[in-house]
């Protein structure tokens, strides 16, 4: 399964849905079942959507009418079709946390299941029969909220009771959609240990010369979720490429997903063709099955962007590469990128280089910038030792720990020893000294946001629930509006303005004293200043997991456009900037520190006062 996720997204995205109730509840004191019903409508909290779990309240009176055991049945699941969703809920409540249920219940559980009773799903795992898991698997492929969602953790819960009903939808005998394939792939990559037998039951179906060849792609997109469980299947796979070329794309992603020893060299080719870095995080999640891959991702330790740079070392380290040791140990100082100075150490460790050793060394006793030392310090340590990394920020997420490279911890200086320079209010204008100023600088912007295309009927579904995004549904909104800079500059004929909105984004822009404006880059401004013989500009964000900062030259040739180059990447996004009394310029950072940065790029780290 390929990891089709950018940062920020995968941040805000969750698996829901086996949200924990509490289990310490005591039982309420009703005396009988018909007790217990008639007490539920009185304890009920309407302030609450049906998507929500019940109160404690609600909670005991459930936990009591389970005591009564199958006395309790029938009322409970009459519950099921009450009119109000909240009092339905109740019994779908009671009944996914029963302990066997019988399965003369299950057409009035169907029923309730299709009507859209929440939190009922999962009861029907405890019936476990073909037919209850037909029917989650069918409410499953149509649910807006799916794979996150009751039916999806419902379905885990089957495990392999589940498979006949799975492999009916992979034939779509109930009908098959763009998202068919995704949503059954998902819920097997979730089953565990039942993974393997799920990758033999699928196999066959490729062997099927009755079905239609949309069946068989996407039969190995649901093999592609099984990770390295479907390694059983390796070798067929791999006859089905050699034999069926037409199928060759999808049996590649398939390999892919399941980590095989081939993984490495099929990304190769994808990267002579296309060196797209957002597939670099795929391609790390494969440890030492993307070995082979290094071949090409080592070209992006030499691109002129930066960002890929850093993804490039960041995943060599993660396949164990080690023909790039020796381009990694030249990183390790190039001082115009500290981010790439600590992923360069970390790779070095990761991939156990002994040759590295001496470099990472003295990288650790001189290099100006304490986290790298340490870096350096705990390469030096895996490479002598047995031990190896761990995931540092949540064990199941490999996309958490593979972007988690930029997260210092430093806190900056309440202050200095070093004075401020202020700079001229006729030349540097800002809001808190030259509002008037600026508002005669407002220029057309637009402000970009993201949401999701069926945003409406998420929230028919529950209008509590948290509106999932992903990269089958987001949709870009643009709105136009009047942008007064935060900042400008004066130079060359007028005014270098920039904004920053934060998460809704910012840039730079000139604007000639004729009234022209030109937009330079599309960055959030900090600050922009005359730096030594030429303009930067302070640029960056920190907002959820990002937290990237980047000062630019900015360059002008006479009646030619305005030319930006990547000059230094910050260890974070810049909070406040300003000269000191050595000509150098302090920028305070998120989680960075306080560095100061002279003319030449280099950099040190401010005393604290």
């Amino acid at each position: 399964m390929q990891i089709n996720c950018v940062i920020w997204l995968c941040l805000v995205l969750f698996s829901a849905v086996s949200s924990a109730m509490p289990n310490d509840v005591k039982p309420d004191e009703c005396s009988s079942p018909q007790d217990c019903i008639a007490k539920v409508y009185q304890v009920l909290d309407t302030s609450r959507s049906s998507g929500q779990s019940p109160l404690n309240e609600e909670l005991a009176i459930i936990v009591k009418l389970l005591t009564f055991g199958e006395n309790a049945m029938p009322y409970i699941v009459d519950l099921l079709a009450d009119d109000d969703k909240l009092i339905a809920r109740i019994g779908a409540v009671a009944l996914r946390k029963a302990k066997s249920i019988d399965q003369k219940y299950l057409p009035q559980m169907i029923k309730a299941l299709e009507a859209d009773v929440s939190w009922l799903a999962p009861a029907l795992a405890t019936i476990g029969t073909p037919k209850a898991a037909e029917a989650t698997v069918k409410k499953y492929l149509i649910a807006s909220s799916s794979p996150h969602n009751q039916e999806s953790y419902a379905l885990k819960l089957f495990g392999e009771n589940a498979f006949p009903a799975i492999l009916k939808a992979a034939k779509c005998e109930f009908g098959c959609d763009a998202r068919t394939y995704y949503l059954l792939g998902y819920v097997l990559g979730r089953m565990e240990e039942d993974r393997e037998q799920a990758a033999n039951l699928l196999i066959k179906l490729l062997d099927d010369k009755t079905l239609p060849e949309s069946v068989w792609l996407g039969v190995l997109e649901m093999i592609s979720f099984l990770d390295k469980p479907g390694l059983v299947i390796e070798d067929k796979l791999l006859k089905i490429k050699e034999t069926t070329p037409r199928l060759a794309d999808a049996v590649n992603q398939a390999l892919i997903g399941i980590k095989s020893k081939h993984s490495g060299k099929i990304y190769a080719d994808i990267f002579n063709i296309n060196f797209d870095r957002s597939k670099l995080v795929n391609v790390a999640y494969l440890g030492l099955s993307g070995y082979e891959a290094g071949e090409t991702i080592i070209r992006g330790l030499g691109s002129s962007d930066s960002e890929t740079q850093v993804l490039s070392a960041r995943t060599l380290g993660f396949i164990g590469y080690t023909p790039a040791a020796n381009r990694l140990i030249e990183l390790l100082n190039d001082h115009s990128n500290v981010k790439l100075n600590w992923v360069a150490a970390d790779a070095l460790g990761r991939m156990k280089s002994k040759l590295a050793e001496p470099a990472l060394k003295i990288i650790a006793e001189v290099h100006w910038y304490p986290p790298v030392k340490e870096a350096a310090k705990k390469a030096i340590q895996r490479i002598n030792d047995d031990e190896h990394y761990k995931a540092g920020l949540h064990k199941n997420n490999f996309v958490f720990d593979f972007y988690n490279y930029g997260n210092f911890d430093l806190q900056v200086c309440e202050k200095i020893a070093l004075e401020p320079i202020v700079e001229s209010k006729d030349k540097k204008l800002y809001r808190h000294t030259s509002a008037e100023k600026l508002k005669s600088l407002a220029y057309s912007s637009f402000i970009i946001s993201y949401g999701a295309n069926n945003e409406a009927e998420q929230k028919a579904t529950d209008p509590n629930a948290t509106i999932v995004v992903n990269k089958d549904n987001i949709v870009e909104h643009r709105k136009q509006i009047k942008q007064v800079p935060k900042v400008a500059l004066r130079g060359d004929g007028g005014w270098l303005a920039g904004s920053n909105r934060g998460e809704w984004g910012g840039e730079l822009v000139y604007i000639a004293d004729k009234t022209s404006v030109t937009k330079i880059l599309d960055r959030n401004v900090e600050d922009i200043y005359e730096f030594g013989t030429g303009y930067i500009a302070t640029t960056g964000l920190a907002h959820l997991g990002q937290n990237n900062g980047i000062i630019y030259q900015l360059l002008h040739k006479e009646d030619g456009p305005w030319q930006t180059t990547e000059w230094i990447v910050l260890p974070g996004a810049p909070r406040s900037s300003w000269f000191v009394e050595t000509g150098e310029l302090l920028i305070n950072t998120h989680n960075g520190g306080s560095i100061l940065l002279s003319q030449d790029g280099s950099m040190r780290m401010a005393s604290c006062k």
